[in-house]
């Protein structure tokens, strides 16, 4: 795989990450909600080609995690999940890099679960829900 690279996410790459989202039928997340004002993110490429990013989030412990992961869904190479594995390494190694012990990637795409189990990634059987806030929470 040596024509994948991965490159921190620029400011030129918003209107093709947008794009992304609205292919699926989502709404982008806001850029407030990113890490950096959504700077703070890798984008892996092939060929200089964009395929997929996500985004670094760090915490002020020694724990860090990547979330908001979008990919081309144009792009049907059958190095797809190879290309996301290799984004999610290099988060890693970044997040270990900046301090990180311990980082954390969720996801319930099946592909990724298998190929993480395959290479000998810890992956916990048990789902996991996501629990949100927003400031229109009602009181209890």
């Amino acid at each position: 795989m040596e024509d994948i690279t991965v490159r921190p996410i620029e400011e030129e790459d918003y209107a093709l990450i947008d794009s992304w989202w609205e292919m699926i039928g989502k709404a982008p997340p806001p850029r407030k909600l990113l890490p950096e004002f959504g700077l703070h993110g890798l984008m892996a490429c092939k060929g200089g080609r964009p395929i997929v990013c996500t985004y670094l989030y760090l915490t002020n412990s020694s724990f860090g995690y990547c979330d908001y992961q979008i990919s081309d869904t144009n792009y049907k190479g059958r190095d797809r999940f190879d290309i996301i594995l290799k984004l999610m390494n290099e988060c890693i190694a970044t997040g270990f890099k900046l301090g990180c012990e311990d980082f954390w990637f969720i996801t319930k795409d099946k592909g990724i679960l298998k190929r993480c189990k395959y290479l000998g990634v810890k992956v916990s059987e048990e789902p996991y829900y996501l629990i949100c806030s927003s400031n229109t929470t009602k009181e209890i």
